[in-house]
């Protein structure tokens, strides 16, 4: 009987407890993972909410920065009113009938209406720019993203969440309304602003036709003639007057604001001439300069002759200003040169400048005044006729102080005949075509005054910076100044006809079209086989050259060089010459420049030049080379007594070609400096002034013996040679019997001279002082 085994009694219950291990394993395993994975998003969803508010955080602060650098509208909302009531002054002005046309105040109201324009435009670029930008930020504050929805349980992290979302909503809330505000403000501005320029442009088309219609009516019958006009009756006073000033004062505050350039530009003006005239007083008076010929014009601490330069130079710095303007300043000019006159002109010619100021100030208003009447009409003929009487007056009484004043009498003459055109055009009711040619009369003589004082101010405060850069090189004052006045006046002249010139055209409003006849004829491209040019350019480039030229030949003399042998001009050096070479490259640079050819056209011209210089130009190239050497390697100086291949004198200029001696004879050697640098020079005075000469003497025996004569002869030669001023006595004379022919022997008399330039003075002077000296020993020369 087989033995029973006892382990599947054991087994079964453990069995039991592995298989119900291994079910219960799972479960819990499932669960662990359930645990894990819940915390797992629970950190997933805080590290998303904390990118959310940061990149919201920071798109905030973005666009917060960006809203301060956005087109800032309140200087705009503050100016923008003050333009909109200057528009409505100029459509003011524009509406105005029945008075004068006023050339002057339309082409003021165009000036101002195309730097309205200006600042309309730029707002409107600037408001377009600020509405896209806040658009584009608006559309960046909708990209933030909103906070997810949140369980009902509260717990640490989702508390601060919560405030965190709490804060950027508000601050989102906060910017969103100011971006809303922003972009509200703009776009009123923008509507604003758009009213006003097409306003604006409305206005200047309006100017513009009445500028055009202004110009073929002018000459026609815009009134009836004076023997037809009927007297008008007297209004009563009209309520609208009151505005039609507050407009005009307007647009004169306007034109002042914006034109406060031209007043900086005057001041700039008269600070530089104050300054340069009263530091050259200065000087004289530490030179203890005596002037021996006052100045007409010109006095110490010039304030009235600075007043004449700033306001004489004036109208030329804007020639469109309103009428106000002009007569500010031709008031401000007649003051100035009232002031000036008192101090300069005699009582009775003072006496008649005073009636013609007050005579002018009157013409003046009268011009101004914009009524038609009747009255008005006689008063202004009466005036026109009155300034015909004081034109002739001008030449009959002041006739040689006009002559004086270089270009006046032909002014005068015109003066007179413009002041009888507007009596004939007044009288055929051309009132219009007579206002302006009597305003053109009195601003062009009164401004033709201030430009002729203007140049005898100037060139007297030339003439006293030469005496005192002559005076501060050890130079004598004194000196023909006569040979430079000429030239300097005929530049002044020149320069003031054209600037009087322009002001005058403006004034008879047909600048413009000489403008256009002038510009249209130098800026017309021309070609000339490949190469494009313009007759302003080559006019510019001729124009910069003989600008340069005359610059390096008259610079001298602002130092006080005039060429004469009383001017210490050796203590300069070459410095000049140096400054005067500079002159003619810089020039030339800038000619060539202005020519606007490209640089290869303008290497091909050089290299013609170099093939040129090659062939045929070999000279002057070699002495402007040589007058270079001679500017760096100094052998003499200006003023140095010089002799080179047989020609002696002293040097009176050293030129970029060529240089300049004077001889004793008084003739003047031109030697190209080719042939200073490659002959031999003998340099006089290369380092003092001291030379040797030397003087024969023949003399007969007389009464007493030839040793004794010839012991007192030396003596007296000696004593003279001493005595005079001429001489250097810390070296004694030679005196040497050269020769005995029968009864006459000859003496040759060896002695130095402070100054080669006194040598004939010297010698004539010593002879003439041995000859008395001999006749009162009782010895004789033959």
């Amino acid at each position: 009987m087989p033995v029973p085994n006892p382990l599947p009694a054991l087994t079964k219950p453990f069995l039991s407890l592995l298989l119900w291990l291994l079910m219960l394993a799972p479960a819990h395993a499932q669960s662990t993972v359930v645990k894990e994975d819940s915390m797992a998003v629970d950190t997933t969803v805080a590290r998303d909410d904390s990118y959310r508010l940061e990149v919201g955080y920071t798109t905030l602060s973005s666009i917060s920065g960006q809203v301060r650098q956005v087109f800032d509208t309140r200087p705009l909302g503050e100016e923008l009113p003050d333009i909109v009531e200057n528009l409505k002054a100029i459509q003011y002005t524009l509406k105005q009938k029945g008075e004068v046309v006023d050339i002057k105040q339309l082409q003021m109201c165009q000036l101002m209406l195309v730097t309205l324009q200006e600042q309309l435009a730029d707002w409107r670029t600037s408001l377009a720019e600020a509405h896209t930008q806040l658009a584009a930020m608006q559309a960046r504050l909708k990209t933030i993203a909103p906070p997810p929805p949140r369980t009902a349980a509260l717990d640490a992290t989702t508390l601060a969440l919560e405030r965190s979302d709490s804060a950027l909503l508000a601050r989102q809330q906060r910017i969103g309304g100011l971006l809303a505000k922003r972009f509200l403000k703009v776009k009123q501005l923008q509507t604003q602003v758009a009213a006003s320029y097409i306003q604006g442009m409305e206005l200047q088309d309006e100017v513009g036709d009445q500028l055009r219609r202004y110009s073929r009516t002018t000459a026609k019958l815009n009134y009836p003639p004076l023997w037809e006009a009927q007297s008008i009756p007297k209004l009563p006073a009209d309520p609208k007057s009151r505005k039609a000033g507050q407009y005009r004062r307007e647009i004169i505050n306007f034109y002042f604001a914006n034109n406060w350039d031209n007043w900086a530009y005057m001041a700039l003006i008269g600070l530089v001439f104050y300054g340069w005239v009263s530091f050259n007083y200065r000087r004289a008076k530490k030179q203890d300069l005596v002037l021996t010929e006052p100045f007409h014009y010109l006095r110490p601490g010039p304030i009235a002759a600075t007043l004449v330069v700033m306001f004489s130079l004036a109208p030329a710095l804007e020639l469109h200003p309103p009428p106000v303007y002009l007569a500010v300043l031709q008031l401000l000019l007649l003051v100035a040169l009232t002031a000036v006159f008192a101090r300069s002109w005699p009582r009775r010619l003072f006496l008649y400048w005073l009636g013609m100021v007050a005579f002018f100030v009157w013409l003046s208003i009268t011009n101004a005044n914009a009524t038609t009447g009747l009255g008005a009409r006689w008063g202004l003929l009466g005036l026109n006729a009155l300034a015909v009487a004081v034109g002739a007056l001008l030449l009959w009484k002041l006739r040689d102080t006009l002559a004086q004043m270089r270009f006046l009498i032909p002014i005068t003459w015109l003066f007179i005949g413009l002041n009888g055109l507007a009596i004939i055009c007044n009288v055929v009711g051309r009132l219009s075509l007579a206002k302006m040619f009597s305003t053109a009369a009195i601003f062009g003589l009164t401004q033709g005054i201030g430009l002729a004082v203007f140049i005898e101010t100037f060139t007297e405060a030339f003439h006293l910076q030469m005496l005192c850069s002559r005076g501060s090189e050890g130079g004598t004052a004194a000196f023909d100044y006569d040979k430079i006045e000429p030239q300097l006046m005929r530049l002044l002249t020149v320069l003031s006809g054209v600037l009087w010139g322009v002001v005058f055209t403006s004034n008879l409003n047909v600048y413009n079209f000489i403008y256009g006849l002038f510009d249209h004829a130098l800026t017309a491209p021309h070609t000339f086989g490949s190469t494009e040019f313009t007759f302003g350019n080559i006019l510019l480039f001729f124009l910069i050259l003989y600008i340069s030229a005359l610059l390096q030949r008259y610079i001298g003399y602002f130092f006080g060089e005039v060429g004469d042998d009383n001017s210490d001009a050796r203590k300069r050096g070459s410095w000049l010459v140096a400054l005067r070479l500079l002159l003619v490259l810089v020039g030339f640079a800038l000619a060539t420049a202005a020519t606007g050819l490209p640089l290869s056209k303008i290497a091909i011209v050089f290299g013609a030049l170099s093939v040129g210089i090659g062939l045929g130009l070999q000279s002057i190239v070699n002495n402007l080379v040589s007058g270079i050497i001679l500017i760096f390697e100094r052998p003499f100086h200006v003023g140095d007594f010089i002799e080179v291949a047989g020609k002696s004198g002293r040097v009176q200029d050293i030129g970029i070609r060529s240089s300049k001696l004077t001889s004793v004879t008084g003739s003047e050697i031109i030697v190209p400096n080719g042939d200073l640098l490659s002959n031999h020079v003998i340099n006089w005075t290369r380092t003092n002034d001291h030379i040797r000469v030397d003087l024969v003497l023949k003399m007969t025996p007389g009464t007493g013996d030839l040793q004794t004569n010839l012991q007192k002869a030396r003596e007296l030669i000696q004593e003279e040679i001493k005595t005079s001023p001429y001489t250097m006595h810390n070296l004694p004379p030679e005196i040497l019997l050269s020769s005995i022919n029968g009864q006459v022997y000859e003496l040759k008399v060896l002695f130095w001279i402070t100054n080669i330039r006194q040598e004939q003075l010297t010698k004539s002077e010593i002879l003439s002082g041995i000859y008395r000296r001999f006749t009162a020993e009782g010895l004789q020369l033959s």
